[in-house]
């Protein structure tokens, strides 16, 4: 009977054991599945904020040919935890005044803008990426011009008499960029960077004004410079 009792007990004691160590072997295993689960999905970022995003864009060309197309101004979207996308808004104009002449050239552009992380460093907070843009651009010159007629009279006197006129002309372009850069974070919601790359300008139509007539012109054209760019990105979120 002692012999009994005592293996009965051995037998309990091992079930009991081998329990606890399934217990404790699950709950070791369910984190683990539980972060093999959440890496299937989305994780913010751990150096910035994901949300609305407001980017201030400081830039500069190395050709004067981009006066017609010279770069967003800002840029509106959304940035995301390795990726930003968003709407380029720029608008730029240059007036000229002189002996009764005046020139002013107006360009307005629209470009939808992708950023994507290529790099970031352990803490997140600094980042390279890449951009890329195409977008629409419409280019208007306005201008004053002023004319003399002179004829001599019957009496050996010139009469002379000045006019002005009234002309302008338009052009729709198609801007595109591709570049590469950098930002880093100051705090989750600010950070400062820059970019460098290419840009591009392809002239799709052109019209002209001259008093009351107008025509549209048959021509064609590109551009293509490179461009330098300082940033200044504020993301509205957590």
């Amino acid at each position: 009977m002692f012999k009994f009792d005592l293996g009965a007990a051995v037998l309990l004691a091992g079930l009991t054991t081998a329990g606890i160590s399934s217990a404790e072997e699950a709950a070791a295993t369910e984190p683990v599945a539980s972060a093999e689960v959440s890496n299937g999905r989305e994780q913010p970022s751990q150096g910035h904020a994901s949300g609305l995003m407001v980017q201030a864009r400081v830039q500069s060309q190395s050709s004067l040919l981009s006066l017609a197309g010279g770069g967003t101004g800002f840029l509106l979207g959304y940035q995301g935890p390795s990726y930003a996308v968003g709407l380029g808004f720029g608008l730029s104009r240059v007036g000229l005044n002189s002996g009764g002449e005046s020139a002013s050239l107006t360009a307005l552009q629209l470009a939808p803008t992708a950023i994507i992380d290529v790099w970031h460093s352990k803490d997140g907070r600094a980042r390279a990426n890449l951009i890329a843009s195409v977008g629409y651009a419409r280019a208007s010159l306005d201008a004053t011009v002023t004319s003399q007629e002179c004829s001599g009279s019957s009496t050996g006197q010139e009469m002379c008499t000045t006019s002005s006129e009234d002309r302008s002309a338009t052009a729709t372009l198609i801007p595109a960029l591709l570049g590469f850069g950098g930002d880093y974070y100051l705090s989750r919601n600010f950070a400062l960077g820059a970019e460098f790359g290419v840009q591009a300008l392809f002239l799709a139509s052109a019209n002209s004004d001259s008093g009351s007539s107008s025509k549209s012109v048959d021509v064609g054209g590109n551009a293509q410079f490179a461009y330098g760019a300082l940033r200044a990105t504020f993301v509205l979120g957590d």
